[in-house]
């Protein structure tokens, strides 16, 4: 059985509001068998209450969305550790109690827990093994904020009073300041303590500020991105020229998601109206790949295709991502329910997640597993609640299960009783924050669960 958390009587002494509360004594970890889990289901390594962090009520926020108003569970896995935001929520208004936390994904200990009840949004990659976090704008002292990921001590750099957006990529901080509503941006990229050692630039942006937008601003695979108030920006990372960007209004266009290779999909809306008409794609540079007379959007709970070589969706059809070219069609992409007398006619995407070369499908009564290279059918299977993958393996909940299913054969590989993972109480997990080698990371908004193989 693992040993609990026990904080050392010394740290009593600190004040509970400014205080580094670390965790010094060892945590021994060792894999409990879940009852009535099949025999090649993993076991449970170690657990973590959001109740670990010392705040009565708190539930576990991805620090990406900040701590001000943690409605969704997450964490940010650097290395050996997870860094995640304990938070008490109030439904009037921002959390009333906020700490960051970082834990060992080894044992489960809590290696530190600070204060950060005003972060709007932390970067998800470290500089200098620095977290970095911004607070609002309109925070008493708005400001750029590091946390050291061995000890938790923070630091300020500066005052951030026009700033709304940050990131970091490969050592510099990204960050927009300006009127995202008089669509008055600027992109500056420099260091935690000068963010426009480098440069600025103005950037094509529109959003309200009632918009997600804090975390929105993104930097990888050599293209940066500010996807906001339904348009795309996209800008070149290392001197920040504007590459293309759209305007619903002008632009007559919706922005919906973008996926591998750059390519950006949104609906086309008649200009009058501003009802859809269509699906549309674009590459990298704002040219179109494709269109769709379907209006039927996709909205993928999972993105992760293996390369350039798997098409994306449009309606009831696969395009090449490079060339925009058709790959196939298929009927099973749409589905029309009629209307019932609880519910009036619907057509919505089946597409649900693309694994791999794997495309799941969400039917009437059941998943289908396709081929994304050919558009044929490789399973049907059991209806199930997608939380992560774990290479060719999707894990997912079915009714009162936790269960990994091949995603080439839809078969389920393991199963164990979601009552079962903690005792005495259900796990209802939202997000896989890891999984790797039949070893998963799951978190919910009240708890952080480890699974890792049984030993042989």
């Amino acid at each position: 059985m693992q040993t609990r958390l026990i904080v050392a009587a010394t740290v009593a002494a600190v004040s509970v509001a400014a205080a580094v509360v670390v965790v010094t004594q060892d945590r021994t970890t060792t894999v409990k068998r879940i009852t009535d889990a099949s025999p090649s289901a993993p076991g449970v390594a170690w657990t973590v209450d959001a109740a670990d962090s010392g705040l009565d009520g708190a539930r576990f926020a991805d620090p990406r969305a900040g701590s001000m108003y943690p409605y969704a569970a997450g964490s940010i896995r650097i290395d050996d550790h997870l860094v995640t935001i304990a938070a008490v929520v109030d439904s009037d208004g921002p959390s009333t109690e906020a700490r960051l936390m970082s834990i060992d994904t080894g044992s489960g200990a809590v290696e530190w827990s600070v204060p950060a009840t005003d972060l709007q949004s932390c970067a998800d990659q470290p500089i200098d093994n620095q977290l970095v976090c911004i607070t609002p704008s309109y925070a008493d002292d708005p400001t750029l904020r590091t946390f050291d990921l061995a000890t938790g001590e923070s630091a300020t750099h500066g005052e951030t009073s026009d700033t709304f957006a940050m990131t970091v990529s490969d050592g510099h901080v990204y960050t927009t300041s300006g009127n995202l509503e008089d669509a008055d941006v600027t992109l500056h990229r420099g260091t935690v303590d000068d963010l426009s050692a480098d440069w600025t630039a103005p950037l094509q942006a529109w959003a309200g500020w009632e918009d997600q937008y804090a975390d929105q601003l993104t930097v990888a695979d050599g293209t940066g991105h500010f996807d906001v108030g339904g348009g795309f920006s996209t800008f070149d990372p290392e001197t920040g020229e504007q590459i293309w960007a759209s305007d619903v209004l002008d632009d007559c266009l919706s922005g919906s998601y973008r996926t591998l290779g750059d390519v950006s999909v949104g609906s086309r809306l008649d200009c009058d109206s501003y009802e859809p008409l269509g699906g549309i794609a674009y590459s990298r540079t704002g040219e179109i790949l494709a269109q769709s007379a379907s209006d039927v959007s996709t909205y993928l709970i999972i993105d992760e295709p293996t390369d350039a070589s798997v098409p994306f969706v449009l309606g009831d059809t696969a395009y090449d991502r490079t060339t925009g070219e058709k790959r196939w069609s298929s009927d099973q992409l749409i589905i029309d329910r009629p209307a019932d007398e609880y519910n009036e006619a619907s057509t919505y995407g089946a597409l649900q997640s693309v694994i791999g070369d794997v495309g799941v499908l969400s039917g009437e009564r059941s998943m289908v597993g396709l081929d994304m290279l050919t558009g044929d059918q490789l399973w049907d299977a059991e209806s199930f609640s997608p939380v992560g993958t774990d290479g060719d393996v999707m894990i997912a909940v079915r009714e009162s299960d936790l269960v990994a299913v091949d995603l080439h054969s839809g078969d389920d590989v393991w199963t164990a009783p979601l009552e079962n993972v903690k005792e005495g109480e259900r796990l209802s997990p939202e997000t896989l924050v890891g999984g790797e080698g039949g070893a998963q990371i799951l978190q919910s908004g009240s708890e952080i669960v480890s699974l890792a193989p049984l030993p042989s």
